[in-house]
């Protein structure tokens, strides 16, 4: 009797189905267990069960699993239940423990781990995906009871040896007795916790009662944890120890930096205080060094804009501007559009501030202000490095905006950033600047403005069928447009989604963001109004009766897409609603 077999029995496939799968998978030559996974007809915990049976393996359902006893959870060491995908959640009583894995059948590894640590391990089938979901969720109830006994620790008298050193390693490899200090350790810990909640940035703010840690997940802040507020000065001169900043003074900003590492994962912090009225407050913020460069086809430019997008970027000489607020993927959309086009015959340089993402084969320089290399001193240097194409990383004043212009029309392809609400307001945003409308008309070709909204975490995504007045704003927005929304509709209702909340993204509903977009092309009635020094809401007009797919659209329809929610569209874009 082999799994196909079992699942007929069990009725999770017909007869007929099981049938067609032989056939199938004789015709093919394609092994029936990865077939039966590829056709989708049994649901992943339903093939695992029929696995459990096949093989006289016990399966672990780890839905119903809300918490882990510490001393169990410790038993392996934590780098060894990720990379393995197995999860101690028990004992028994003759002292064995109950250890989840994707793979039972690996006795070599079970073997290893029984002589490694000392114990005897009875193993169950589960699913591999929640059983990353529950590591993830322990080991940051753990770095949280960490750091309270930390707290504890702390509350002795400190002097400045306690807070100096160097940090390299947070996974537990640093030299030297420093670690051991309890505000190294505090810090430590809560860098760790960081890293392991995807976090962009840690805010470390001092308040009347309580030094305050929050965490920017996704977009949001969330508030984390609170320690006695007479371990902030310790800990601020901690991070200002180790970013090379002055300990002493507090009443102006400073900006700073350093590296950490966690497990492999080599990560650059930039640091920046500011006085308070409680005391210094720290921001920090991690960028990835092993970060990789996200393909164009997946920050969420999709349709005739994509196709639009795409052609520009294929031009030999103009400029792409990507506008949007501060923390909008700006950066990211730049990164993968040089990632699209770069390739070895044609000479790319970029100019950031700072560089957070890496693309081999492109000369990225970094802004130094202090040694006079700025945006403007930087693209009048790469004038005399033969390029094809040129990334500067904002677009903040005159002289900037008019290097670039000029660049444009001596035959090089630019992308910059702007600061801007919208698509269409960039155009009256470089007026502003004084740049004459002729240049602007004859270089810009396409902006593009975008947003970040959360995904649905799909471990936990929902259908269901929304208010009556949520259905008619989705209905109006796209009333009067080309957009058909009909395949969407089942008599005369949508369906959309949502997440419930789970291990896997914190109980949010969300995991991970995607960006949504309005392209527009620059085409020759809107180099007119250009010229015509026309408003953001003439221009926006006409963008749109062209074809454009507005932002709060393309938000809409990540939302039919079942990508996102209505509500984070109505968060990252409200002023397009109202």
């Amino acid at each position: 009797m082999d799994i196909l077999d079992i699942l007929i029995s069990q009725n999770k496939i017909s007869q007929e189905q099981g049938n067609q799968l032989r056939i199938q998978s004789i015709s093919q030559n394609i092994n029936i267990d990865a077939l039966i996974k590829q056709s989708g007809l049994v649901p992943q915990k339903d093939y695992y069960i029929a696995q459990s049976v096949m093989y006289n393996v016990p399966f672990k359902d780890l839905d119903g699993i809300s918490t882990i006893p510490r001393d169990i959870f410790n038993s392996i060491d934590q780098r060894e239940l990720s990379s393995n995908s197995i999860l101690p959640f028990a004992k028994e009583s003759d002292g064995s423990i109950d250890l989840a894995m994707k793979n039972p059948l690996d006795i070599q590894l079970i073997q290893y781990l029984e002589n490694k640590y000392n114990i005897k391990i009875k193993p169950f089938y589960s699913i591999a995906d929640e059983i990353i979901s529950i590591i993830n969720a322990e080991s940051s109830k753990q770095i949280e009871s960490n750091v309270v006994e930390d707290v504890e620790a702390a509350n002795v008298d400190f002097n400045t040896e306690d807070i100096t050193g160097n940090i390299t390693d947070i996974s537990g490899e640093i030299d030297g007795s420093i670690e051991n200090a309890p505000i190294v350790k505090i810090l430590n810990t809560v860098l760790e916790y960081s890293v392991k909640y995807r976090a962009s940035d840690l805010h470390i703010e001092p308040t009347k009662k309580s030094l305050r840690f929050r965490l920017r997940i996704d977009g949001l802040l969330y508030e984390k944890l609170n320690i006695p507020v007479n371990l902030s000065p310790a800990i601020i001169s901690r991070v200002k120890i180790l970013s090379n900043l002055k300990i002493e003074e507090k009443r102006l900003p400073q900006d700073g930096r350093f590296n950490i590492k966690v497990g492999k994962e080599l990560i650059d912090l930039r640091v920046s205080s500011l006085p308070t009225v409680y005391g210094e407050k720290i921001v920090i913020r991690f960028l990835r060094k092993n970060e990789s460069v996200s393909n164009l086809e997946n920050i969420g430019i999709v349709g005739d804009a994509f196709e639009e997008y795409k052609k520009a970027l294929k031009l030999t000489r103009g400029i792409i501007l990507i506008t949007g607020p501060t923390g909008s993927g700006k950066t990211q959309t730049l990164a993968a559009s040089l990632s699209y086009i770069n390739n070895p015959v044609v000479n790319i340089v970029t100019l950031e501030d700072p560089v957070e993402i890496e693309i081999d084969g492109v000369n990225q320089v970094q802004i130094n202000p202090d040694a006079g290399l700025d945006f403007a001193t930087g693209l009048r240097a790469f004038l005399r490095q033969d390029p094809n194409i040129i990334m500067v990383g904002e677009v903040r004043d005159e002289e900037t905006a008019r290097l670039a212009t000029q660049s444009a029309l001596t035959g090089h392809l630019v992308l910059s950033t702007i600061h801007t609400t919208s698509a269409a307001g960039a155009l009256p945003r470089l007026i502003d600047m004084g740049i004459e409308v002729f240049l602007i008309s004859s270089t810009v070709e396409v902006i593009v403005a975008q947003r970040l909204v959360r995904r649905i975490c799909d471990s936990c995504k929902k259908d269901y069928v929304p208010e009556d007045s949520v259905i008619k704003d989705i209905k109006n927005i796209f009333e009067n447009t080309k957009i058909d929304i009909s395949k969407y509709l089942e008599k005369d209702s949508l369906h959309i989604a949502k997440g419930e909340g789970c291990n896997k993204c914190n109980n949010t509903g969300y995991l991970g963001r995607i960006g949504i977009f309005e392209v527009l092309v620059v085409n020759e009635e809107i180099r007119k109004l250009i010229l015509e020094k026309s408003s953001s809401d003439q221009i926006n007009d006409v963008a749109l009766k062209s074809g454009m797919v507005s932002l709060i659209q393309d938000g809409y329809l990540k939302v039919l897409d079942k990508i996102t929610t209505i509500e984070e569209v109505y968060r990252v874009a409200k002023e397009d609603v109202e």
